[in-house]
């Protein structure tokens, strides 16, 4: 009876399988091979064979690992990964500041000439440090509100040595963010008509893709305007997944309550386009898989009753649109120097390309206000970062996954909120909270002055609502409407030493309350603990001893919230608030505000000596 021949399957590497060939040789042909030293021809045939088992086995067990994410080694397979369970990868961040562009108008009568308020256009440049930054968005000079509705304007008068106001310098706060807008054009012809065509932008450095839209013609020598990329009609729009129905966008249809908010609702597009960054660094942008054109199906059943129907089962743009053959397509990105964008104060100093309207009578008044333009960054610049790393994306890919995009905590609801776009509002601050199986949401705003304020944000509400509709569970009821604010006062009595001035004293005891009671350092739903304000108070240089504090919740009189306390009062008259665990208790849906720190504090001194 014949042997059954028969090798050991788990032998991997070169030595083990070498061993293996000379054991199966020696059994199965023992006449055959007579020679088994390393010079006879028997033993490079072996090796040879051995080797290339060895390689064959190596490969393939690097494939299977690259199947893993816990094992993957290569960026590519990595990315593949991140693809797959829905993680968008991020490239090169953009440091981010704020940079105050200032210019002068003259004056008109009492006030300064508002005819000669300019709009920069987005994209105007601040440079400093080696490193370029642009705005995000326009910035109207006649608006006192920024995006989302904050308050950024400050107007200065420049007055001469006869105290005649000469001009005004008006200053707007505004986001910037690092990097050079460049454009890419791609013609496309016949051969380019195919589902998800790709373009591949020639720059590694890219932090984002402000639009892209579609021009017909192929012969274009100049560039699209600015007006012609915000075009809807032209715009292919980015989206997480082609499958991705809708986007939040401006709507027209509704009129703001408040500037600097634009309303928004979802609408349904199918031009449509995702981006992805290869694992070279470059920027890959895919189009859609329908035909937009393909109306001869819709011609047939036209006035038949059905078309609505048949309409929901046929949808040839669901995963966007196609390409269009005669037609040309321009990117508008922007390539930034991450990590190497992160300044310091006071560095964006330079005007860079800027694109400014103004609209003035005078010709040489709107020269002379657009040479007066000068900028300047009051805080650094941060957050610019490099690729991510191997290990860094795969440990973001395991986070991200179980980060659904939909709400089903109050914490998500909370989430989902700061991420609605600038330019639809961004609430001061904002409250989630689940009361009788209702998802209530309470936000603040800000007036412009600076101040906490709850008249008008109908149109921010509005917007929160809208947006949350696409991301909230079925059975979740949602309401927004506005926050209240608690207006509060405060006595101090402090005894001091004698050797300090009583007028020096209490400025600081009312800049320490000011900065203890910052309502950009505080939240809605925070308590006030008079203990930590004592201490404040009586860390101040030259307070022996803090002899009374008295709150008050101070409520109209034409300058204060109506809002009352729910906090319990020692006098009805005067409010003052009954403090028996030196608490102000703050609530879900309110906030804590001094609305005039120099009257709605004061404070009362005693001096006398320190003896030791």
């Amino acid at each position: 009876m014949a042997l059954t021949k028969k090798i050991a399957y788990d032998k991997r590497n070169f030595s083990d399988i070498r061993s293996e060939l000379i054991n199966f040789t020696k059994t199965f042909y023992p006449d055959l091979i007579s020679s088994f030293n390393d010079a006879s021809i028997y033993s490079l045939l072996i090796e040879l064979n051995a080797a290339t088992a060895d390689m064959l086995s190596y490969h393939s067990d690097r494939q299977f690992n690259e199947a893993f994410l816990e094992f993957s080694q290569e960026r590519k397979s990595i990315l593949g990964h991140a693809k797959t369970m829905g993680f968008k990868l991020p490239n090169v961040r953009p440091a981010i500041t704020i940079v105050d562009f200032s210019i002068k108008v003259p004056p008109f009568g009492d006030t300064f000439s508002k005819d000669y308020l300019p709009l920069l256009r987005s994209g105007s440049q601040a440079i400093g440090g080696g490193s370029i930054f642009e705005t995000v968005e326009d910035i109207d000079f006649s608006d006192p509100f920024g995006p989302g509705g904050t308050p950024n304007r400050l107007i200065i008068p420049q007055i001469d040595a006869n105290d005649k106001i000469q001009s005004y310098t008006i200053t707007k706060r505004e986001l910037v963010t690092n990097g050079v807008s460049k454009i890419f054009k791609r013609v496309i012809t016949i051969e380019d008509l195919r589902p998800f065509f790709e373009i591949i932008l020639p720059d590694k450095d890219i932090s984002s893709i402000e639009q892209v839209i579609s021009l017909e013609g192929t012969n274009f020598t100049r560039t699209p305007t600015i007006d012609e990329f915000l075009s809807d009609d032209r715009r292919f729009f980015e989206v997480d997944y082609l499958a991705q129905s809708a986007i939040f966008k401006e709507d027209f249809t509704r009129v703001s309550d408040r500037s600097g908010i634009i309303p928004g609702k979802w609408v349904d597009i199918t031009k449509k386009i995702i981006k992805e960054f290869t694992d070279k660094g470059f920027c890959k942008l895919t189009f859609g898989g329908g035909d937009p054109n393909s109306d001869t199906f819709g011609e047939v059943v036209k006035n038949t009753g059905y078309e609505t129907q048949i309409g929901d089962f046929l949808n040839n743009t669901a995963l966007g649109e196609t390409v269009v053959p005669g037609t040309t397509i321009f990117v508008r990105y922007r390539v930034s120097n991450g990590a190497n964008s992160n300044k310091g104060r006071n560095v964006l100093t330079e005007v860079g390309n800027v694109n400014m309207v103004i609209n003035g009578s005078r010709a040489e008044i709107n020269r002379a206000v657009r040479a007066s333009l000068t900028v300047n960054n009051p805080i650094p610049a941060l957050g610019g970062m490099d690729q991510l790393s191997t290990e860094q994306i795969r440990k973001l890919i395991s986070y991200n996954f179980s980060a659904q995009e939909r709400c089903i905590t109050v914490r998500d609801y909370m989430s989902r909120i700061m991420k609605i776009p600038g330019k639809f509002g961004a609430p001061f601050r904002v409250s989630v909270f689940e009361e009788q199986n209702k998802i209530k949401i309470k936000i603040l705003a800000l007036d412009e002055n600076g101040k906490l304020d709850n008249s008008s944000t109908n149109t921010l509400m509005q917007n929160i609502a809208e947006y949350l509709s696409e991301f909230r569970m079925l059975n979740d009821y949602i309401e927004v409407s506005n926050g209240r604010i608690i207006n509060l006062a405060f006595d101090i009595e402090v005894f001091i030493d004698e050797a300090f001035n009583k007028s020096e004293i209490s400025a600081s005891i009312i800049s320490e309350i000011e900065s203890f009671m910052d309502i950009n350092k505080r939240s809605m739903n925070d308590n006030i603990y008079l203990g930590k304000l004592i201490e404040t108070i009586t860390n101040v240089s030259g307070v022996i001893n803090l002899l009374r504090i008295i709150p008050y919740n101070k409520v109209g009189e034409g300058k204060y919230s109506l809002n009352e306390i729910s906090q319990s009062l020692k006098n009805n008259n005067t409010r003052e608030i009954d403090t028996p665990d030196q608490v102000i208790w703050g609530e879900p849906n309110s906030m804590f505000e001094i609305k005039n720190i120099n009257k709605d504090v004061r404070i009362f001194v005693k001096s006398g000596r320190i003896t030791i």
